[in-house]
């Protein structure tokens, strides 16, 4: 399966290349690489790894709609670098405007269709090189899809309310996509809640401009894992809250605060549902072109009567060498495992690595 995966890849980019030279500009697709390296070091263990490579292919089918491919080499546990389908989807931003090409007022009704990360706060949407830290926070990964984050496939409706300021609200229906040939089909398998199945997501998603250098963002979610189980007890509600802010302080400087929250409910197999608390606040200052520097601190609380509550803070130091390079510091300090010390590199080529700023 995975020598096949590889081999579709490789063939895809070929052929990427070869019908580049046969069309104009504008009708090929946007190709991107973004490398992510990552180096840990702790009291028993250190390790340096090539994290990922994932190679994008995005393009325009219609004025309206747009079509999203991302694949990515991975190493897992054992060592082996894997390769698999991260993300693969297609954004219809003018739904009813697709469905009847005559009309020309645009009600807000958007749609995604095709193998995606869940929208559930704003964290679980974006890829690892988009973070503004290494890795997920305690509670991201217990509650809401491990390390990696929790992707599925499906479809999803959006709604761009009628009001002032912009107000979104999103529902979706997916079926829970694995990542690893290891896991059972269906089942996404990590500690913490485990999604399998079915599940449903709901989102609003609200931006208010306070002044003309200060963005709030407030974000309302609600997840239910397992929709199609009998029992109660087989199910899994979490429900969150997102909050960000930005003050733009001058031309190279701004602030970024960002904080989620999440309680969640849900049992092991054969076990009674039980709440748990968790979230993470994050403040990161841009100094200049060069340089950030940030905190997070992570909470996760016990699950009904069982375990500890544990805590995480982390110090990062960004260097931005360009636009789409980077280098990260950054230093856990646990209370419930060792301290670790991570060193990243993230570049990327082609048009997909402006995310990387």
């Amino acid at each position: 399966m995975k020598r096949s995966l590889f081999m579709i890849v490789m063939l895809s980019m070929l052929t990427s290349f070869v019908y580049a030279q046969s069309k104009a500009p504008t009708d090929l697709p946007n190709f991107s690489v973004i490398g992510n390296f990552l180096g840990t070091h702790t009291e028993s263990a250190s390790s340096f790894d090539v994290q990922e490579i994932e190679v994008s292919y995005q393009h325009y089918l219609y004025p309206s709609v747009k079509a999203d491919v991302f694949t990515a080499f991975h190493k897992e546990e054992s060592g082996a670098v894997a390769i698999g389908l991260e993300e693969a989807y297609v954004t219809f931003s003018d739904l009813f405007g697709v469905l009847v090409p005559n009309y020309t007022y645009n009600l807000g009704l958007g749609a995604i269709v095709g193998k995606k990360r869940v929208g559930f706060g704003k964290l679980n949407t974006l890829h690892p090189e988009q973070w503004l830290f290494v890795d997920r926070p305690l509670a991201t990964q217990q509650l809401v899809g491990g390390a990696e984050g929790l992707a599925a496939e499906g479809a999803q409706i959006n709604y761009l309310l009628p009001l002032p300021f912009f107000s979104q609200l999103e529902a979706g229906l997916w079926t829970v996509a694995a990542h690893h040939d290891h896991e059972e089909e269906g089942e996404e398998s990590h500690s913490g809640v485990e999604y399998e199945n079915k599940l449903f997501n709901s989102r609003l998603w609200n931006g208010f401009k306070l002044s003309t250098n200060q963005e709030l963002e407030l974000g309302l979610n609600y997840l239910i894992g397992n929709v199609t189980a009998t029992e109660a007890d087989d199910k899994a509600d979490v429900l969150g809250v997102d909050l960000t802010y930005n003050l733009d302080l001058n031309r190279d400087k701004y602030l970024l605060l960002k904080a989620e929250a999440y309680q969640a409910t849900y049992g092991h197999e054969g076990e009674s549902r039980a709440d748990q608390l968790g979230g993470f606040v994050l403040g990161n200052l841009k100094l200049n072109n060069y340089y950030q520097t940030g905190f997070r601190y992570s909470f996760l609380g016990k699950h009904g009567d069982e375990g500890s509550s544990q805590t995480q803070l982390s110090l990062m130091l960004t260097r931005q060498l360009t636009e789409t390079s980077k280098f990260r510091l950054q230093y856990n300090i646990n209370d419930s495992a060792e301290d670790m010390v991570a060193v990243q590199f993230v570049f990327g080529v082609g048009p997909h690595s402006h995310v990387l700023q």
